[in-house]
């Protein structure tokens, strides 16, 4: 790579009040990494050091186990209270399940977790959601994240956990604290790398956020609302935590 890297900060923050202590933060995959072995171990790989320390990412808010089963009526998925840390009661603030006409495939239904959390930036951003391939819990899910792609200078939503349910033979287990998800973080300078901040939700922030909320239910013209949003977003949203 040529130049200097560069940092360009990128701030969380929990957007959840009820409970906040118990979730872990986002980190970087590159912090969470084993010592290397040798000098030639993986964790040497410039290439992979180069995607590692770009990569952020989410954990698990708490213990889910749900199970689909086929009916008469269709798939129906549900909660198993054994392996789940959040009360009935409050679980349908985190857990949606999908009408049938937002699924991709009539055989793949789509649920969706509503994360803790949201990232800003005040530099243009392009984030990128992937499974967190690098985790051994991905191999034991009955079925797929549904990866995606955002501006995240324009829109610093609420994250979400989409997964599609395609074997209905397992159960569907996250445990706390795995990793649910990656985030890629893409900057016009390539050389650019996150330097992950805890942000404060200042009033700014909290208004430019509730002018963003739920465009997806009003318009189908997302693309639109980003220039809209472009035009109208204040120059500085990320305020960093002190010493935080």
């Amino acid at each position: 790579m040529n130049g200097p890297t560069k940092h360009i900060q990128v701030g969380w923050c929990c957007d959840r009040e009820e409970g906040a202590f118990a979730f872990e933060p986002p980190r970087t995959v590159f912090s969470t990494r084993s010592r290397p072995l040798s000098p030639r171990s993986v964790q040497n790989c410039p290439a992979v050091n180069e995607l590692e320390r770009r990569l952020i990412e989410i954990p698990a808010p708490f213990d889910l186990r749900m199970r689909a089963v086929e009916q008469e009526s269709g798939i129906e998925l549900f909660v198993v209270p054994t392996g789940t840390s959040v009360s009935e009661a409050d679980i349908g603030d985190f857990l949606t399940i999908e009408a049938v006409e937002r699924w991709r495939d009539p055989r793949r239904p789509l649920l969706q977790i509503k994360l803790p959390f949201f990232l800003v930036t005040d530099e243009p951003c392009w984030v990128t959601q992937v499974p967190p391939f690098l985790d051994p819990a991905l191999r034991s899910w009955p079925g797929s994240m549904s990866a995606g792609r955002f501006p995240l200078h324009l829109w610093p939503r609420s994250l979400q956990w989409p997964f599609e349910w395609d074997d209905f033979s397992r159960d569907l287990i996250i445990r706390a604290r795995e990793p649910l998800c990656y985030l890629l973080c893409e900057f016009g300078d390539q050389a650019v790398r996150p330097d992950l901040v805890e942000a404060e939700l200042t009033p700014e922030l909290a208004e430019y956020r509730s002018n963003m909320e739920a465009v997806g239910e009003i318009t189908d013209d997302i693309e639109g609302v980003w220039c809209e949003a472009e035009s109208r977003r204040p120059d500085r949203l990320l305020v960093p935590v002190e010493n935080g």
